[in-house]
């Protein structure tokens, strides 16, 4: 699996890193994780 990003969200990613914000950090990787569940879903659907 790849997931592109964008640089806003790479900022974004390095800065909950340097602030460590456990929080925050959480509520990017569930939000990682949902755009890479929802490209394999539209990966799914476009073989079938």
């Amino acid at each position: 699996m790849v997931l592109s990003i964008s640089e806003e969200e790479f900022l974004e990613m390095k800065g909950v890193v340097l602030d460590g914000d456990k929080s925050e950090a959480f509520k990017l990787i569930k939000k990682l994780v949902e755009r890479l569940e929802q490209q394999t879903r539209q990966g799914v659907k476009s073989h079938i």
